[in-house]
Protein backbone atom coordinates (compact mmCIF):
# COMPACT_ATOMS: atom_id res chain seq x y z
CA UNK A 1 0.00 0.00 0.00
CA UNK A 2 2.99 2.10 0.85
CA UNK A 3 4.21 1.56 -2.78
CA UNK A 4 1.16 2.35 -4.36
CA UNK A 5 1.18 6.20 -2.55
CA UNK A 6 4.72 6.59 -3.87
CA UNK A 7 3.55 5.19 -7.17
CA UNK A 8 0.75 8.06 -7.06
CA UNK A 9 2.80 10.86 -5.69
CA UNK A 10 5.60 10.00 -8.25
CA UNK A 11 2.54 10.31 -10.93
CA UNK A 12 1.02 13.41 -9.85
CA UNK A 13 4.70 15.01 -10.18
CA UNK A 14 5.32 14.47 -13.24
CA UNK A 15 1.77 15.36 -14.42
CA UNK A 16 2.33 18.81 -12.40
CA UNK A 17 5.58 19.18 -13.98
CA UNK A 18 4.30 18.65 -17.61
CA UNK A 19 1.16 21.04 -16.70
CA UNK A 20 3.60 23.50 -15.82
CA UNK A 21 5.85 22.82 -19.22
CA UNK A 22 2.38 23.68 -20.89
CA UNK A 23 1.99 26.77 -18.99
CA UNK A 24 5.22 28.18 -20.27
CA UNK A 25 4.48 27.06 -24.08
CA UNK A 26 1.15 28.51 -23.73
CA UNK A 27 2.49 32.13 -22.50
CA UNK A 28 5.47 31.81 -24.47
CA UNK A 29 3.13 31.53 -27.73
CA UNK A 30 0.64 34.20 -26.43
CA UNK A 31 3.59 36.14 -26.17
CA UNK A 32 4.61 35.04 -29.53
CA UNK A 33 1.36 36.30 -31.35
CA UNK A 34 1.54 40.05 -29.75
CA UNK A 35 4.34 40.29 -31.27
CA UNK A 36 3.02 39.39 -34.68
CA UNK A 37 0.09 41.12 -34.06
CA UNK A 38 2.26 44.52 -33.36
CA UNK A 39 3.93 43.95 -36.11
CA UNK A 40 0.73 44.52 -38.20
CA UNK A 41 -0.75 46.95 -36.69
CA UNK A 42 -1.40 50.29 -39.03
CA UNK A 43 -1.02 53.54 -37.03
CA UNK A 44 -2.21 55.85 -39.93
CA UNK A 45 -3.63 55.61 -42.94
CA UNK A 46 -1.18 55.57 -45.73
CA UNK A 47 0.14 52.66 -44.11
CA UNK A 48 -2.71 50.91 -44.98
CA UNK A 49 -2.49 51.55 -48.42
CA UNK A 50 1.71 50.54 -48.46
CA UNK A 51 0.89 46.88 -46.97
CA UNK A 52 -2.38 47.10 -49.49
CA UNK A 53 0.51 47.37 -52.51
CA UNK A 54 2.82 45.47 -50.94
CA UNK A 55 1.42 42.47 -50.97
CA UNK A 56 -0.22 43.16 -54.66
CA UNK A 57 3.76 43.17 -55.26
CA UNK A 58 4.02 39.62 -53.03
CA UNK A 59 1.50 38.34 -55.27
CA UNK A 60 2.53 39.54 -58.61
CA UNK A 61 -0.22 41.08 -59.33
CA UNK A 62 -0.43 44.14 -61.97
CA UNK A 63 -2.39 47.28 -61.56
CA UNK A 64 -4.40 46.08 -64.84
CA UNK A 65 -5.13 42.51 -63.44
CA UNK A 66 -5.80 43.99 -60.31
CA UNK A 67 -8.50 46.71 -62.05
CA UNK A 68 -10.50 43.35 -63.71
CA UNK A 69 -10.15 41.52 -60.58
CA UNK A 70 -11.67 44.26 -58.33
CA UNK A 71 -13.55 46.57 -61.10
CA UNK A 72 -11.48 49.35 -59.18
CA UNK A 73 -9.93 51.01 -62.00
CA UNK A 74 -5.68 51.43 -62.05
CA UNK A 75 -6.20 55.35 -60.91
CA UNK A 76 -7.96 54.76 -57.84
CA UNK A 77 -5.98 51.63 -57.32
CA UNK A 78 -3.02 54.18 -57.26
CA UNK A 79 -4.47 56.63 -55.48
CA UNK A 80 -5.54 54.18 -52.97
CA UNK A 81 -1.90 52.72 -52.56
CA UNK A 82 -0.80 56.42 -51.97
CA UNK A 83 -3.30 57.11 -49.54
CA UNK A 84 -6.17 55.30 -48.85
CA UNK A 85 -8.09 58.05 -47.47
CA UNK A 86 -8.89 59.37 -51.21
CA UNK A 87 -10.77 56.52 -52.16
CA UNK A 88 -14.33 54.94 -50.02
CA UNK A 89 -13.67 52.87 -47.53
CA UNK A 90 -15.88 50.44 -49.92
CA UNK A 91 -13.54 50.44 -52.18
CA UNK A 92 -10.61 49.64 -50.11
CA UNK A 93 -12.60 46.68 -48.48
CA UNK A 94 -13.10 45.11 -51.91
CA UNK A 95 -8.77 45.59 -52.65
CA UNK A 96 -7.95 43.68 -49.98
CA UNK A 97 -9.99 41.20 -50.24
CA UNK A 98 -8.90 40.63 -53.18
CA UNK A 99 -5.33 40.58 -52.07
CA UNK A 100 -6.20 38.10 -49.43
CA UNK A 101 -5.82 40.91 -46.69
CA UNK A 102 -8.37 40.74 -43.86
CA UNK A 103 -8.96 43.83 -41.93
CA UNK A 104 -10.04 43.22 -38.41
CA UNK A 105 -10.53 45.70 -35.41
CA UNK A 106 -8.57 44.71 -32.15
CA UNK A 107 -10.24 46.52 -29.23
Amino acid sequence: MNYDNATLADKLHAMSELLNDVKKAVTLRAQESELIIDEQVITYCAQLGQKLNQRRKELDIDLATLELQTGVSASTLKRLFKDPEQVKFGTVLRVAEALGVKLCAAV
